[in-house]
């Protein structure tokens, strides 16, 4: 709605009598008539002579908002260069929303009053507004599709504030053709659609016509496609004549053609008669076409369309103009190849559309291509009578958009934010260009707000129209948005209430319309929605009221007879319950769907609906229900945390602390020992070695006393896990070999559920470390034989890579580089398929170490790197053997001191922890590097040496007692070894 107001130049000015001010007033009104005429609006005359614009009524349309902006702009101009002896200016407030509209009896509905917040609204900003400025609401500015400059401007007494348009700016070419912005994004894909057009292009310069029709949806990219072929067609010396439909001007005949013609000649803005005669006849003269008939001919094509044109006319005065401006195009292309290109003739007027046929029907042996542009729909199907060629462009392949984000995307966006527009984009190059832009304005946030701003303001109003264009047929399509973006005819019709005919017959007209299409099985009578922002916007359009007895009538309809319904996830069901506000029913929807995606392994789904799920749970109202309920599910999110982030992420240990929180401490129960797991490894990967082991005798004593397999199993390797850091070898194999027994007779679906791992393939992994350092060949390699086995048969993802790096870790123990190489390998794959980043770091130091036993010395980046990268995930336990290989890499390099400086920081790392499993060799290492930089008669040599053997013999580390004895016995003044 538009509001004018009329205020004397000057706070000191006299007030102007009555009969002046009406005069003005009628003055307006006539300016206020024309113009609304020209861009689409209605007048309203106010009983007190005020004067009002309303756009939308009786029917919303595309681009209303900004029809209302540039009526004003024009209004104000006009009134402002008006050469009356009268100081005086108009004020404009223009606001967007609902108010109440009084129609005059007849076909015109011509609203004959108006009232309501819109009006309200908009009459305070005209109040507000200085002489001849224009001030817009924020609801407005928001509807802008084109670049309007404005700025913002705070309202008087607090009111809030406005947005000021600033009249100097004219808009883009969504309203003015011509005008187009030339700076289009990266081109992707259109393979065959460039390739018709080259052929045709090839054909035009053999004298043969042609005319191409380009049909595709709004922002499917016709403009690019078009602007990428000329700047092919452009070593061809080719004349370029652009006519572009305008949406105000749809009844102004030849408004695209002249606009055309104005460019191509040469002419800007508002031009004298004599001036637009003069470059006229220059033309024709040129092209041999002088004659009075053609001269009026394209003078009146140039007044019927020009900028200062009055509206519309059914005819202009002119004589055959058709044959006039084919006659043009032929004589041109005599001098060079033509392309007529007719953007958005959809937009376009009868006579321009009457033009494209005559052109299609007369020319002939000409070098003349035309190029037609246009939305599907009646219209396109006449044009593609007429055409040679049609190009039917569809939605961008997944790696062709892409592509297309790949030259769009910010230096600081997310992947995940990056994929999530790639997939709402739906291969729509301005849904993508728009969705870019605005998450580039509004950083991450975009992502994190509400549905209903995931769709640009300068699309709304497009894909709002194709849809209010459905009347009340549009009820239908908005039950089926709130199914989804795929749904179902026979759930849609269950839901609906209608009979299965007039569902289908709705259903074919969303499908005539565009928006919707078949899925590839028909006999399943399942659809999609064309574009999802489509759906979005049309979910968006439920009341809330509504909304939510959509959604209890679909979760009713899935659950209640669910053999005669599509099978739908148990997330999908979820969902619609938690949108009809039954929280309860979605809880246990969303355990049933955490649950299917764990038994599948699929940790991250899995974590995804608990996290979910407990986001519900923080709102039940009992508190004691809400505490089990969430303690329920930070159990079941917790080893999905562990599977994704590892054990030392903090996420895990703040999972497993809230937990402990809701429970009890003399609680005994298997749940609170699934807390005790989450804690202890947290604490363990951290190398809090001791308190670990006080967490794991704890568990260890429930679960003797529970006596069930799987807390036996748990309880075992756990015992074993902190035996085996400490250096108590053998013990850590005992409790490993009981934890191997005991999982065999434990549930495995409990198992993964519980503790997120397969606690056989886990013990059985360290039961390798454990063979390899006490030099047991014979067992570990039949263990290692068993545990391949297993993890090759295990769907568990996390298992294998953790199984895979183990075995990698005890080749390299043993100096078998060939099968380190293949098993840390292997373990990189599964990593870099599901993102464990701890697993992945130790792969990569493991691979380094195979490559420097085979004799590859730049090996030692690639250890350092995985050092790195493992230390960043919070986990520490891996120092010794890892900065032991790194050290030993160091003095084949003969860098004995930063050997030693390093080997001197993890042993005091090691002292501090209590990890005492690789001391024996981190001494020896220490011997080597000190005999390097000093001597092997240094005396710290033979004492480190001592220590090594010492340490080996403590912990059963036959392997490196071995190594160590070797270098003790060739040091000079070697005692006996029986005293060593």
């Amino acid at each position: 709605m538009v509001v004018f107001g009329i205020n004397t130049a000057g706070s000191t000015h006299a007030p102007l009598p009555d009969a002046t001010y009406d005069m003005l007033f009628a003055k307006l009104g006539t300016i206020c008539a024309v113009t609304a005429s020209e861009f689409g609006g209605k007048l309203v005359n106010l009983p007190n002579g005020q004067k009002l614009l309303v756009f939308g009524v009786p029917v919303l349309k595309e681009l209303d908002a900004e029809r209302a902006v540039l009526a004003a702009q024009k209004i104000l101009r006009i009134f402002k260069n008006d050469d009356s002896t009268f100081q005086a200016q108009l004020r404009c407030g223009i606001a967007s929303g609902v108010g109440f509209v009084v129609p005059s009896e007849g076909p015109s509905l011509s609203p004959q009053d108006v009232s309501g917040k819109v009006f309200d609204e908009a009459s305070l900003l005209e109040k507000n507004a200085c002489g001849n400025t224009l001030l817009v609401s924020g609801n407005t500015r928001s509807l802008f599709r084109s670049n309007f400059e404005y700025r913002q401007v705070q309202l008087s007494d607090g009111a809030g504030i406005a947005f000021e348009v600033l009249q100097s700016i004219a808009p883009p070419s969504t309203t003015l053709p011509n005008a187009r912005d030339k700076s289009l994004s990266a081109f992707a894909g259109r393979t065959n659609e460039l390739k018709t057009l080259r052929l045709n292009w090839s054909a035009v310069k053999d004298d043969k016509p042609q005319l191409i029709l380009i049909e595709g949806d709004p922002g499917i990219g016709k403009s690019r496609l078009i602007h990428t072929f000329l700047q092919k067609a452009g070593s061809d010396q080719a004349l370029v004549l652009n006519f572009s439909g305008s949406v105000h001007h749809r009844r102004t005949p030849f408004f695209p053609v002249a606009q055309g013609l104005y460019s191509f000649l040469g002419l800007k803005g508002l031009q004298s008669p004599s001036l637009i005669g003069s470059v006229v006849q220059t033309l024709l003269v040129d092209l041999k076409l002088d004659t009075p008939r053609n001269n009026a001919n394209l003078r009146a094509i140039l007044k019927s369309g020009g900028l200062d044109s009055h509206p519309p006319q059914e005819k202009i005065s002119a004589e055959a103009p058709l044959q006039t401006l084919k006659d043009c195009f032929h004589q041109l292309s005599q001098i060079h190849p033509v392309v007529l290109v007719f953007e958005d003739a959809h937009w376009m007027d009868s006579s321009s559309l009457e033009l494209i046929a005559y052109l299609a029907e007369t020319l002939t042996k000409s070098r003349v291509l035309t190029l037609v542009s246009t939305r599907p729909g009646p219209g396109a199907s006449e044009l593609a009578d007429l055409a040679d060629s049609t190009c039917r462009m569809q939605q961008l392949t997944r790696e062709q958009t892409r592509f297309l984000a790949s030259q769009l995307r910010p230096r600081d966006m997310t992947d995940a934010h990056y994929e999530h527009v790639v997939r709402k984009s739906d291969g729509i190059p301005l849904f993508l260009e728009e969705l870019m832009n605005i998450a580039i304005d509004r950083g991450g946030d975009f992502f994190e707000e509400r549905r209903e701003t995931l769709i640009p303001a300068s699309l709304r109003e497009t894909l709002a129209a194709r849809i209010s264009h459905l009347g009340n047929d549009k009820d239908l399509l908005l039950m089926a948005s709130a199914i989804g973006g795929k749904f179902d005819q026979k759930l849609l019709t269950d839901i609906a209430g209608l009979p299965g005919k007039a569902v289908k017959k709705h259903l074919a007209a969303f499908q005539k319309s565009g928006l919707i299409f078949p899925r590839e099985d028909e006999e399943k009578n399942q659809y999609e929605f064309k574009h999802g922002l489509v759906q979005d916007l049309a979910y968006q359009s439920i009341g809330p009221k509504v909304r939510k007895e959509f959604h209890a009538r679909i979760a009713s309809a899935l659950t209640r007879d669910p053999e005669n319904q599509p099978e739908a996830a148990a997330e999908v069901i979820a969902h619609h319950f938690e949108q009809a506000g039954n929280v309860a029913a979605s809880l246990d929807y969303l355990e049933i769907a955490g649950l299917q995606a764990v038994r599948l392994a699929a940790h991250k789904d899995a974590g995804k609906h608990f996290r979910k799920a407990l986001e519900l749970a923080r709102g039940i109202e009992s508190h004691q229900k809400r505490d089990s309920t969430i303690s329920r599910f930070l159990l079941l999110l917790g080893p999905q945390m562990i599977t994704n982030h590892g054990f030392a992420s903090e996420e895990v240990q703040e999972v497993y602390s809230k937990a402990r929180t809701l429970k009890k401490p003399q609680d005994r129960s298997s749940e609170n020992l699934q807390m005790i797991w989450g804690l202890w490894g947290a604490h363990m990967v951290k190398a809090d070695i001791t308190f670990a082991q006080e967490l794991s005798a704890d568990f260890l004593e429930i679960a003797l006393q529970l006596q069930t397999a799987l807390e036996l199993a748990a309880g075992h390797y756990m015992t074993g896990v902190g035996a085996f850091y400490v250096g108590d070898l053998q013990g850590a194999e005992k409790a490993f070999l009981a934890a191997v027994s005991d999982a065999e007779r434990a549930d495995f679906e409990d198992m993964v559920t519980n503790y997120s791992l397969d606690l056989g393939i886990l013990a059985r992994s360290y039961l390798c470390w454990c063979y390899a350092l006490t030099d047991q060949p014979r067992k570990l390699q039949a263990v290692s034989e068993e545990l391949e086995q297993m993890a090759s048969d295990s769907d568990h993802a996390f298992c294998q890579a953790f199984s895979s790096c183990f075995l990698a870790t005890a080749n390299n123990f043993c100096g078998k580089s060939a099968d380190a190489q293949r098993h840390a390998l292997k373990a990189m794959e599964l990593c870099g398929n599901q993102d464990f980043a701890q697993q992945a770091a130790q792969a990569a130091i493991n691979l380094g170490r195979a490559r420097f036993n085979s004799g590859d010395t730049s090996a030692l980046p690639l250890m350092e790197k995985g050092l790195e990268d493992y230390l960043s995930t919070g986990a520490i336990l891996a120092r010794p053997y890892a900065e032991a290989w790194i050290a030993e890499a160091l003095l084949e390099k003969n860098d004995a001191k930063g050997a030693l400086v390093k080997l001197n920081d993890v042993r005091r790392f090691t002292e501090t922890t209590g990890e005492a499993y690789f001391d024996a060799e981190l001494m020896r290492l220490s011997a080597v590097a000190t005999t390097q930089l000093h001597s092997a008669e240094h005396p710290q040599v033979r004492k480190l040496l001592e220590e090594s053997v010492a340490k080996a013999q403590q912990t059963g580390a036959e392997l490196h007692l071995n190594t160590s004895i070797a270098l003790l016995r060739a040091q000079p003044a070697l005692k006996k070894p029986d005293k060593i």
